[in-house]
């Protein structure tokens, strides 16, 4: 065996098959019984070619689709069906959960939208890493989405 390698014991296995699957995502997993290893958990070749890459492209946000978040932000519209045809759900499950702590905006409906969306998003580590990561400047957003609220026919296609 390797060193650093992973081990678990076909009890773990067992009682922990989620949790031993995620660690065998992202490499080889001995399964061990009565002291030896009987078999490997390993990640498909396609897993194993995207480790070692940086993560994907981030997802496409354009002026089109700045406009139709902006609308449905303005429009105070909490349906997840129209959020989910406006784009990424991660990428619009962040501003949702940006637009929680904003005023005029409904705190627990848009934390909940959030959550729809992208489970996890509103714990504050997914939310900075989100915040990290994201296209969407909530310096430039934030003013559009007020303006928008303030006259609905502002910035208008």
């Amino acid at each position: 065996m390797m060193a650093g390698m992973e081990t678990v014991n076909a009890t773990q296995l067992k009682n922990r098959l989620g949790e031993v699957l995620k660690r065998a995502a992202l490499g080889p997993v001995a399964i061990e019984r009565h002291g030896r290893i009987v078999a490997w958990l390993v990640p498909p070749a396609a897993a194993k070619a995207r480790a070692g890459k940086a993560p994907s492209a981030r997802p496409r946000w354009g002026r089109r689709e700045e406009e139709r978040v902006i609308e449905l932000c303005a429009r105070g519209d909490f349906r997840p069906s129209r959020w989910l045809r406006a784009g990424d759900p991660r990428l619009l499950a962040g501003v949702a959960a940006m637009l929680a702590s904003q005023p005029g905006f409904d705190r627990t409906r848009m934390l909940g939208l959030a959550e729809r969306l992208h489970p996890g998003i509103s714990a504050p580590a997914a939310f900075s890493r989100w915040l990290a990561r994201s296209p969407v400047q909530a310096a430039r957003f934030l003013p559009m989405v007020k303006a928008r609220m303030r006259d609905p026919g502002a910035f208008a296609p």
